[in-house]
């Protein structure tokens, strides 16, 4: 039997994650695995201060050249508080980029009962985006880059960014198959990765993302798409 004090293990903890910081992001685990997090376990508080503080650094620095200790500076605290919450970097900056995805709407799908009034409801939900959006969107942008040459960046930024619009797309094609309005043989599985590319193609030539555009995506690709229609 072996009995430790309890400073003592979190001591051990801190060494551990430590050396797991200087051997890279997420070195050792997974891509995309997270450590098991209990949310009630935390003041939220610093949570916010530190996913605030990440938004910072990444959009001062760029993903490559922001640090866990800038982070940690910014926030006011220690580096220890950040890594009992979230496992690497690139972890803390997806879940920071859905954090802010999630102040600028609803999230959950809309039910309706019709596919044409969830196509509606989903045009009724895109925000209208001022100067600070626009600029986080760039910041996304730079992340997304940075995403190609770092995997655990990549698979957290598809977790934990990625997976809310294209399940949002994905439950209402759902929703109408159940209701018979879209065949059931029909393969929708790629469906909503092409809505998500038009916005990445719209974002990177420099045009906005509005209701004009979304309406134009949904009715004129996704709709068609979906459901084998050649027109309206």
């Amino acid at each position: 039997m072996v009995v430790c004090r309890r400073n003592a293990i979190v001591s051990a903890e801190h060494v551990t994650l430590e050396a797991e910081s200087r051997r890279g992001d997420g070195a050792g685990r997974t891509p995309g695995t997270t450590r098991g997090r209990n949310p009630a376990r935390f003041d939220p508080s610093v949570d916010t201060a530190i996913l605030d503080a990440a938004l910072q650094a990444v959009a001062e620095h760029g993903f490559d050249k922001m640090s866990v200790e800038d982070v940690a500076a910014r926030a006011g605290v220690g580096k220890a508080a950040i890594y009992r919450r979230w496992s690497s970097k690139a972890e803390i900056v997806a879940e920071a980029i859905a954090r802010w995805r999630r102040t600028l709407g609803p999230v959950r799908p809309p039910n309706t009962g019709s596919l044409r009034g969830d196509i509606d409801a989903l045009l009724a939900a895109v925000p209208d985006l001022d100067d600070t959006d626009v600029n986080m969107i760039n910041v996304i942008m730079g992340v997304a880059t940075a995403a190609s040459r770092n995997p655990v960046l990549a698979a957290a930024l598809d977790e934990l960014v990625l997976s809310q619009p294209r399940r949002m797309i994905s439950v209402v094609l759902d929703q109408a198959v159940a209701r018979g309005e879209i065949l059931a043989s029909r393969d929708l599985s790629l469906v909503p990765d092409v809505a998500l590319g038009l916005n990445v193609l719209r974002t990177i030539t420099g045009r906005p993302i509005d209701r004009v555009f979304v309406r134009r995506v949904l009715e004129d690709v996704i709709l068609p798409l979906a459901t084998g229609a050649t027109g309206r």
